[in-house]
């Protein structure tokens, strides 16, 4: 092979992957003891949520959102370089997949940074959330093309990318990475909790006319 030959990993997108600390990670009782909304009809293939859809807002989980923001204001400033100095919670759900569920691949719409958190017991190592590659995005192009059967495939190649489940791991990651949540094949209700983030007070910027205030739109 060529000395000089070099493979640029051009515009990859960033998914941060931490275990959270014992005491915090348990710290939500309000998890579990949250009534959930059994009324939508999509309740038998992708499952349930919380009635409550500010989740994070409980007091119980003031450490746990303090934790998970300083973690979202390093990953924005330091990882995607977005130039804001508070995030906060749009959104934060609990989520239930029961054994057979599912939910189809999907982005965040109105939200900059998403994020989920396992809790709970379930079969540890389980898929518990998969992201995909946009192949030719915005071409309106499908091609499909034949593929080496190499058992470990260089990972330009990835089509899809899972994350085990493992209670107390939180993922952060674009709003706009498409991702999915594989079927359930264990005997255990796996447990989850969703967040959506944007920066506080504002989008935008001023001086290229593209400043959206929250508190002018009211």
């Amino acid at each position: 092979m060529n000395d000089t030959l070099e493979i640029a990993s051009l515009f990859p997108t960033p998914l941060l992957r931490i275990d959270i600390p014992p005491e915090l990670s348990t710290a939500c009782n309000v998890f579990d003891n949250t009534p959930m909304l059994h009324e939508k009809d999509s309740r038998i293939d992708y499952g349930v949520h919380s009635e409550n859809t500010y989740i994070m807002d409980e007091p119980d989980c003031v450490d746990l959102k303090k934790f998970v923001l300083n973690l979202v204001k390093d990953f924005a400033q330091n990882t995607l370089m977005y130039d804001y100095d508070e995030w906060t919670f749009s959104q934060t759900w609990v989520t239930w997949k029961e054994p057979g569920q599912a939910h189809i691949a999907h982005t965040h719409p109105n939200s900059v940074i998403s994020g989920v958190f396992f809790y709970g017991f379930g079969e540890e190592g389980t898929p518990a959330i998969q992201f995909h590659r946009n192949d030719f995005q915005g071409t309106g192009q499908s091609i499909m093309l034949k593929e080496r059967p190499d058992k470990r495939p260089s990972p330009f190649a990835w089509k899809t990318f899972t994350v085990p489940f493992k209670p107390g791991t939180l993922l952060l990651f674009p709003s706009y990475f498409r991702h999915s949540v594989p079927r359930n094949e264990t005997k255990y209700t796996r447990k989850s909790v969703s967040m959506n983030i944007v920066p506080k007070g504002v989008l935008g910027d001023p001086d290229s006319l593209t400043e959206l205030l929250f508190n002018r739109v009211v």
